[in-house]
C-alpha cells in the first residue's frame, strides 16, 4: 500500500480502549487511517506484589486481536522499550513473535525503529525485512532530528539494516513541547530542521507528531485545551511544501506521549471525564471520583450535547454512545468505555477536518 500526506497518523497505546475505538470506525475513515501502535509495557499487580502477566500472556493476543480489528489494512508497530529484549514461552523475542505472526495472519504491519531502539531490536527487524517487502518506520525525536550529528546517526543505522530512504517512512515527534507558539517561529524551527536531514524527502511518507494536551491541568468541572498541533501543523504543511516535503498529521488522539508509571489502583481514584475533539480544541467536562459514581457520565454526555459543538449521533460510535448514554438508553460504562468514545470520535473528527481543509 502506497502512503501519502492525505493519511492520518494516530499514535495510540494498544489498550481495550484504543483497539475497540479502531476497530468500530467507519470505513471509509479506516481508508484515511495509518495507526502507529505501540505495545504497552506490563502492569504490576499491587495486591499480590508481581506482574500482572508474564511476558507471553502480554503479547500474545495482539496478532490475532489486530487481524480482528483492524484486518489487512497498514499499521505501524512498536514495542515499549522495557519489552525489547524479552522473550516469549517458546524463546523467541518478543518482536519476532509480534512481526511473524502478524505477517502470518496477512496483517500489514511495519516496524518502527530509532536511534536508541538496541541492537537486539534492530538484528530482529533487520532480519524481518530480507522476507518482507514492507520497510520500516524511522520515529525521530525533536531533540534528535535537531542534533549537528543526525545525518552520520541516520546513514549508520541505514547501513546496519541495508537500507535507503526509498524503504523508510519517516515520523518527526515532537512530542509535547509545551509551547507552540509562535506558530511560524517554532515552524521554521522545525521545518528547518527536517530540511537538513538528508536525504529526507525521499522517504515514502513524512509525518509530523505532537500533542499539546495537558490532562494532568484540568481540574472538577472541566475545561477547554486548545489543540495547538493543529494549528502548527498548518504553519508546517505550508513551509515544508516549500522543500517538496508535504507531511501527513499526526497526534496523539486524547492521550499523552508517555506511559504513566504503574498506579495502585486501590488507592487511585481516577475522575469521571470525557475528552471531546472540536474544530481547535478539547472539550474536558469532569467530574470526581468515577468509581461509585459512573452515573456522573451521564451529566458530562447531556454537556457536551448542549455546548454547540456536539456532532450528533450518526458521526461516530463515540458520539453516539454519548447521546445514548445522555438520553439513559445505555448505560454509564467503565473509563475504557470513555476512552473508545473519545478516541473513537477524535479519530473520526480529525479525518474529516483533514478532508475539509486539504480535500482529501
Amino acid at each position: 500500500m502506497s502512503m501519502d500526506a492525505q493519511f492520518y497518523v494516530p499514535a495510540l497505546k494498544w489498550r481495550q480502549g484504543e483497539y475497540q475505538a479502531l476497530a468500530k470506525l467507519g470505513d471509509d475513515v479506516k481508508d484515511k487511517v495509518v495507526p502507529l501502535l505501540t505495545i504497552p509495557p506490563r502492569e504490576y499487580d499491587f495486591e499480590e506484589q508481581r506482574m500482572k502477566k508474564t511476558v507471553h500472556e502480554h503479547v500474545e493476543t495482539f496478532p490475532k486481536r489486530l487481524k480482528d480489528k483492524w484486518g489487512g489494512r497498514l499499521a505501524f508497530l512498536d514495542i515499549h522499550d522495557s519489552l525489547e529484549d524479552e522473550v516469549m514461552d517458546d524463546g523467541r523475542l518478543v518482536v519476532d513473535y509480534l512481526l511473524y505472526e502478524s505477517k502470518a495472519l496477512k496483517c500489514n504491519v511495519r516496524p518502527v525503529i530509532s536511534l536508541k531502539k538496541g541492537s537486539v531490536y534492530l538484528d530482529s527487524v533487520k532480519k524481518f525485512l530480507n522476507s518482507s517487502e514492507g520497510g520500516v518506520v524511522l520515529c525521530i525525536k525533536a531533540e534528535e532530528f535537531m542534533r549537528s550529528t543526525i545525518n552520520a546517526e541516520i546513514s549508520a543505522l541505514f547501513k546496519f539494516l541495508n537500507i535507503t530512504w526509498l524503504s523508510v517512512d519517516l515520523v518527526c515527534d515532537l512530542g509535547n513541547p509545551g509551547n507552540f507558539e509562535p506558530y511560524k517561529v517554532f515552524a521554521s524551527a522545525i521545518s528547518g530542521a527536517i530540511i537538513k536531514i538528508a536525504g529526507c524527502d525521499q522517504a515514502r511518507s513524512k509525518t509530523i507528531l505532537a500533542t499539546s494536551l495537558k490532562l494532568s491541568e484540568v481540574k472538577k468541572p472541566g475545561a477547554t485545551q486548545f489543540r495547538h498541533e493543529w494549528s502548527l501543523y498548518h504553519e508546517l504543511r505550508a513551509q515544508l511544501k516549500k522543500a517538496m516535503i508535504v507531511p501527513c498529521f499526526g497526534d496523539y488522539t486524547i492521550e499523552t506521549p508517555d506511559f504513566a508509571p504503574g498506579m495502585d489502583m486501590r488507592k487511585a481514584k481516577p475522575a469521571g471525564k470525557i475528552v471531546y475533539t472540536t474544530v481547535d480544541s478539547w472539550l474536558i467536562p469532569k467530574g470526581g471520583a468515577f468509581r461509585g459514581n459512573n452515573a456522573q457520565m451521564v451529566d458530562h454526555c447531556a454537556a457536551i450535547i448542549k455546548s454547540g459543538h456536539f456532532m450528533k449521533a450518526v458521526f461516530s460510535k463515540g458520539d453516539e454512545r454519548i447521546e445514548n448514554t445522555a438520553n439513559k438508553v445505555e448505560n454509564c460504562g467503565s473509563l475504557t468505555t470513555w476512552k473508545y468514545v473519545g478516541v473513537n470520535h477524535h479519530i473520526t473528527f480529525v479525518v474529516r477536518q483533514l478532508s475539509t481543509q486539504y480535500g482529501i
